[in-house]
């Protein structure tokens, strides 16, 4: 079924772009009506189909009550993708980009095109390679043990200063930081074949592939696999870039990577060691078949230039290039906190309380219970959450994206009455700590700064007596120097996480059809790409659908004033229900009132005012989770790509 459909999404858009460089009303009409009849059958077997309601009633989706009526309907405009002054993209065009935006195999296209130009498109070429300027050689070295491109730092930068989002927004000035992201990720199961490739991003916009490694192992020289980035590196930030007459001055802010990758460049003891803490001197020690690090002490912090000078030889275990081109060592890694702390402590705290010790491990009624309120939810998380909540019996399966929408979202309303208290306020300690290092208001994040390190620190000192001393792994150790990262580098941990890049690398494997040549299979739908002007050249941004629908329509205003929008107008306005500051309550009081992260709780029947709100007062999307006789209202913390 799902093929089925998927199919019928490709022919309807294959259709739409054929019929507008058709002049036959005939086949208009014919594939109209097919179109027609696809539908119908298609909401005939049981497809959900979003119908617009035309009435308003007193009392909303979500039980509230408002003072005014309104008879006015839903309505929904789509901004036009081309201006009247701008130039339409040809037929031909706009089948290229077509076919690589939904990475159609060859066969496809070609089995296409040969009907196209039956139905007289003569015009189009009969192979898709033509179609798509499909480079016909793709030159790369061995080197480091496996094959090797390197496609350039330089490169990335002008596609994105050239990009429209960049060139059409006054916030950006001649001081540009970016970020760099080292990983590896495996092909195929059956063979240790796997792609090591450097990428690179600048705030707002996602990832660029600067030079990717082919081979059956990581690369087996670190100096000959970055050799070429160092040295363009070394060069942009001395000289910069200039484009259109404007010089930019660009900045290296930080390496976003895993432990492992950490360990790797840096040439340090991996996250197993006894000495493998990156930021103080602590000493780990073997119990329960595992390292963990128990200390009241505080140890000293390491620096950049004792790392430079060799000064921890229990910690660092070869000489790494990055100190040769003046990259720091300490401050410039950050410990990405999709790894430390959505697949590290989050999951770690789910297995604990699924199959840990018995102080800590809960009963399968509470489990079953814990599920049941998670699958509730389901059907009711916004459209920016890539995946719905599941059930604790699939744990294993979850991915990083959920871990984090436990923590900030689900997590603190479905443990609420079922685990002890001890328990629950431990893990909103958690909770409020992160949801204020996400903060992207940078004024408010450096107030509170101090006080998430204290909750951090407070966290893994109090692990040890609710999950036992096993608890505390390298990862619930690293919480104790996670706002070092948000403190030295000025920034939320959103623009300093691995999610854009992680989503990346994905694409990338996507792009590798079978096992011969993924690298040359990777550079050419690059370069397809590129020709078709639909490069993943995504722009971040706060939320991505507004609508009317129960899930789509709980948005926190700029003021920090939360509103349900009831009807969308033609001119960017939307009639809203907006809800008083008196009728939100705390959801928790401790280790903090819920107000300070924006968490309220609001009662059914509450009272709610109506008024217009212009579009350029929203602020973040807010998830409303049912609880008891009321909501709670969470604001959107992380960012969504366009």
């Amino acid at each position: 079924m799902s093929y089925l459909r998927r199919w019928r999404k490709f022919h309807a858009e294959a259709t739409a772009i054929a019929l507008e460089s058709s002049s036959s009303e005939d086949e208009i009409s014919a594939l109209d009506e097919r179109n027609s009849s696809w539908n119908e059958s298609e909401n005939a077997s049981g497809s959900s189909v979003e119908e617009s309601d035309n009435s308003v009633d007193s009392v909303n989706d979500y039980g509230f009550v408002q003072n005014i009526e309104s008879s006015d309907t839903e309505t929904c405009q789509s901004d036009p993708d081309f201006s009247e002054n701008e130039e339409l993209p040809s037929f031909r065009e706009k089948l290229s980009a077509w076919a690589s935006t939904n990475k159609l195999t060859k066969g496809t296209v070609d089995e296409l095109l040969q009907i196209l130009k039956k139905e007289g498109h003569a015009e189009l070429p009969k192979d898709s390679r033509t179609l798509l300027q499909t480079p016909r050689t793709v030159d790369c070295e061995d080197k480091c043990g496996g094959k090797y491109i390197y496609y350039g730092l330089r490169n990335g930068f002008l596609k994105i200063l050239t990009h429209s989002a960049f060139t059409g927004n006054s916030d950006h000035t001649d001081h540009i930081n970016f970020n760099v992201n080292i990983d590896g990720i495996p092909l195929f199961k059956s063979s240790g074949s796997q792609f090591w490739p450097i990428l690179c991003s600048i705030q707002g916009f996602g990832p660029f592939l600067v030079a990717l490694y082919f081979g059956n192992a990581k690369p087996n020289s670190l100096n000959d696999y970055l050799s070429d980035f160092l040295q363009e590196l070394e060069d942009i930030q001395q000289n910069g870039i200039t484009h259109n007459s404007q010089h930019y001055q660009m900045k290296l802010r930080a390496f976003v990577c895993d432990a492992p990758a950490r360990a790797f460049l840096k040439g340090i003891k991996g996250h197993t060691g006894y000495y493998a803490c990156e930021r103080c001197t602590v000493k780990g020690f073997w119990k329960g078949n595992r390292i963990v690090f128990i200390s009241t002490n505080d140890h000293p912090s390491r620096t950049d230039t004792e790392f430079e000078n060799r000064s921890y030889p229990d910690h660092q275990t070869s000489e790494t290039p990055l100190v040769q081109f003046g990259i720091r060592c300490v401050t410039s890694f950050c410990l990405d906190y999709m790894h430390l702390v959505c697949l590290g402590v989050v999951k770690r705290i789910l297995w604990f309380l699924k199959q840990g010790p018995n102080e800590c491990k809960l009963s399968q009624r509470q489990l079953y219970e814990i599920s049941d309120k998670l699958l509730s939810f389901s059907g009711k998380m916004p459209s920016e959450f890539a995946r719905q909540p599941r059930t604790l019996t699939e744990l294993e399966r979850w991915k990083a994206t959920e871990f984090r929408q436990f923590l900030l979202y689900t997590g603190p309303v479905v443990l609420r009455k079922i685990i002890s208290k001890q328990m629950y306020e431990h893990f909103l300690s958690l909770t409020v700590a992160i949801s204020i290092l996400l903060n992207s208001e940078d004024e408010k994040r450096a107030a509170y700064l101090n006080y998430a390190d204290n909750l951090l620190k407070y966290f893994v000192d109090k692990s040890k007596d609710i999950y036992s001393e096993n608890f505390v792994v390298y990862n619930i150790h690293g919480l104790k120097h996670l706002c070092d990262d948000a403190r030295n580098l000025n920034c939320s941990l959103n623009e300093i996480s691995a999610f854009p890049y992680e989503n990346y690398l994905q694409s990338i494997k996507h792009m590798v059809k079978n096992s011969k040549n993924p690298i040359v299979q990777v550079t050419k739908r690059i370069a397809e790409r590129e020709f078709s002007k639909c490069e993943d050249l995504k722009v971040a941004s706060t939320y991505t659908t507004v609508s009317t629908k129960p899930r789509n329509r709980c948005f926190m205003l700029l003021n920090e004033t939360f509103v349900f929008i009831r009807e969308k107008r033609d001119n960017g306005r939307f009639v809203c229900d907006l809800l008083r500051q008196r009728d939100c309550e705390n959801f928790f009081t401790t280790p903090c009132e819920s107000k300070l992260i924006n968490v309220v709780f609001v009662k059914k029947r509450t009272r709610m005012t109506r008024r217009l709100v212009e579009k350029e007062e929203l602020g973040r999307k807010a998830v409303c989770l049912p609880f008891d006789d009321g909501y709670v209202l969470v604001p959107m913390l992380h960012g969504v790509e366009k």
